[in-house]
């Protein structure tokens, strides 16, 4: 059927009002490119390993829930078994997310004519305009999903109640029902969505609140009926899979406290600011829907959800991560606010002048957006594909081997690597995650960063684990430890015994298209495990890498704190690893090779007694060791590896005679 007035069929009338939006959201989303957050890399390591049949987990073991977001990883998962690279998948669900949460708000204002389609194009591009959609669209994570679904969700209370001015007295249960559906499903794309369908529902009972609280309770209960069913069937499956009634995720991030007020205010009132072209809209439209009696009941509807959210980002202190990733649901009430003030202006002229308005402040989103220091670090953000290098890297040198893998940063290392691996910030460690809070961070120096999700950890319990590998923080790595678990076993005789660092040389690498870069990554290796020193009956096998690495010399980091009278080993610890004169290098089939910069390189192992032939491999390799190692006493023998700079062995062997 043709739009009254135009030539344009009337389907046609909300893509096209969505297109401008569409557009700009395209062109904002390639501001940050390359940017792919490294927890997006977490959600994506439960969908290759859900693809490669070892179920929902993200390591092998103990199954723990380390996502916060299920719908998008099993969507995600879904793409990948077509074929699709899981990167890929990721950032093509987040652009067709956000691309459909437009034509929703568009399409939710049901435009009939051109003119009408002019106007349904405004809340969409204010939306377009925000930093969430510039940072997040392609960012990895679930926040387009979760745009979608309450476009859908308060776009359809939008569509019901102001567009057609259905009453909420004249909803019936199986509409409201179908109202709720979105709102559900959001539940199983984040654990926090249900305060959205609380909110609205609460919202929508209010607008009933002259028919009594029976009638108020019904009307909640039906429109919440499906939140609440998708609620329970997760948890009953999180009991089953997980044995565990929340998300691991939430032991460690639930950090509730009267200090965190203090941050959170602020985090909210810098994210308003940001974004002052759609809270303004929001506003106006708020008061513009207060003032108009037939539209009054319906602004508590997705007013009342913007508060309660806003009021739990304050309570939980904000977010650390760029480009305001928890007020990317946000934006579907704030622009459904605006969406419903402009349909409650009936003057041409009025409708016109907010429109030139609307325009001009998504404008200044998205100038705002685009200059926000937190919008230019996630543009600068790369060290997630410095930790492909590293994963790929590893993944050559002991996918067969399959050393246990001990990091900060769990994502893209543990991804690109497959290795199994131990989350020492507790994301995906049920045990970390459950630790309270280590008493000596209360003596910290005050002002120490403590960002929120980083302050479990159980040295003891990772040393028991006793990893084959271990990297702290963001790839390529530091050398000393930074977070909870690696500050509290450095001292650990396990540690500072039993592992050495190990200056891996990667060399010049092709990070990203037009980033080239020497990587040059600091891992602590266990001496005898699956990546070290390889012990059977009679023989010994040596990485000859491990000849020349570094003996930790003790505490570094004085728990968490800046070094203080002894923090000179930091700095003996930093100089030593820029300055030591052999490393780890590729030679080819995943292969690695000793490279020193001077004549000989020791390794103190211990042997049992016996005589002992060594050798170097490959034999034509230009290194050598002493023929014979004569070891009259079990203990620490001293070896010491000839390598002119030149010479590339990698392993020794030790063969113990028979008698």
């Amino acid at each position: 059927m043709a739009a009254d007035g135009g030539a344009l069929p009337r389907r046609l009338l909300a893509p096209l009002a969505a297109l401008p939006a569409v557009a700009l959201a395209a062109w904002q989303a390639t501001f940050v490119w390359p940017f792919f957050s490294d927890d997006s890399f977490i959600s994506l390591r439960f969908a290759q390993r859900l693809l490669a049949g070892d179920g929902l987990t993200w390591t092998d073991g103990e199954r723990v829930e380390g996502y916060s977001n299920l719908l998008w990883v099993l969507l995600t998962a879904a793409l990948g078994a077509t074929g699709l690279d899981l990167v890929t998948a990721a950032r093509a669900l987040g652009f067709l997310c956000t691309l459909l949460a437009l034509f929703a708000l568009a399409r939710a204002m049901r435009p009939h004519d051109l003119r009408s389609a002019l106007v349904a194009a405004l809340p969409p591009l204010l939306v377009a305009a925000s930093q969430p959609v510039l940072v997040w669209t392609l960012g990895g994570l679930e926040g387009p999903l979760l745009l979608l679904l309450l476009c859908l969700g308060f776009g359809g209370l939008l569509r019901t109640l102001v567009v057609d001015e259905t009453t909420v007295a004249s909803l019936s249960p199986k509409r409201l029902l179908w109202l709720g559906v979105p709102f559900a499903l959001a539940c199983w794309t984040r654990p926090d969505a249900p305060l959205w369908a609380l909110t609205a529902g609460c919202g929508l009972a209010v607008a009933r609140a002259r028919d009594g609280l029976a009638t108020m309770l019904r009307t909640a209960l039906w429109f919440g009926l499906p939140a609440l069913l998708a609620v329970a069937a997760q948890l009953v499956f999180r009991l089953a899979y997980y044995g565990d009634y929340v998300p691991n995720t939430a032991h460690v991030k639930a950090e509730f406290d009267p200090a965190s007020f203090g941050p959170g205010g602020r985090f909210v009132w810098n994210a308003l600011l940001v974004m002052p072209g759609i809270t303004l809209a929001a506003v106006v439209g708020a008061a513009l829907l207060a003032l108009r009696r037939r539209t009054r009941a319906f602004v508590l509807v997705p007013l009342l959800p913007v508060l309660a959210w806003l009021s739990y980002l304050t309570a939980i202190g904000g977010d650390h991560f760029p480009g305001l990733r928890l007020f990317h649901g946000a934006l579907a009430p704030l622009a459904v606010l605006a969406a419903a003030g402009l349909l409650a202006l009936r003057s041409a002229n009025a409708r016109v002048a907010l429109a030139v308005v609307t325009i001009a402040a998504a404008a200044v989103d998205v100038w705002q957006a685009r200059t926000d220091r937190r919008s230019r670090e996630a543009r600068g953000e790369v060290w997630e594909w410095r930790g492909q290098v590293v994963g790929d890297a590893l993944r050559a040198a002991f996918a067969e081997r399959q050393p246990l893998l001990a990091v900060d940063a769990a994502g893209a290392v543990p991804f690109f690597s497959g290795l199994p691996a131990l989350d020492m910030l507790g994301l995906c460690d049920r045990t970390i995650a459950t630790t309270p809070f280590a008493d000596w961070l209360d003596t910290t120096v005050p002002g120490t960063p403590k960002p929120p999700g980083h302050l479990r950890g159980n040295g003891d319990y990772v040393m028991l684990r006793a990893p084959d590998l271990l990297l702290f923080n963001n790839p390529p790595g530091l050398p000393a430890p930074v977070f909870v678990s690696a500050c509290e076993f450095e001292e650990d005789p396990r540690f500072v015994d039993g592992y050495r660092l190990v200056m891996l040389d990667l060399g010049e690498q092709q990070v990203l298209p037009a980033l080239r870069e020497p990587l040059r990554v600091p891992l602590w290796v266990r001496v005898d495990g699956r990546a070290g020193v390889r012990r059977e009956p009679g023989r010994v096998v040596v990485p000859a890498w491990l000849f020349g690495a570094l003996r930790s010399p003790g505490r570094l980091m004085n728990r968490y704190q800046p070094p203080g009278p002894s923090g000179k080993n930091l700095a003996i610890v930093g100089a030593h690893f820029q300055a030591m004169p052999s490393a780890a290098v590729p030679v080819g089939d995943g292969a690695w090779a000793l490279r020193s910069q001077v004549g000989d390189v020791q390794l103190t192992l211990p042997l049992e007694a016996g005589r002992y032939r060594a050798r170097v491999e490959p034999t034509e390799s230009g290194a050598s060791i002493d023929d014979v190692i004569d070891v009259t006493a079990p203990g620490d023998v001293t070896l010491t590896l000839r390598c002119p700079p030149d010479a590339r062995p990698q392993r020794v062997v030790l063969e113990r005679s028979p008698n």
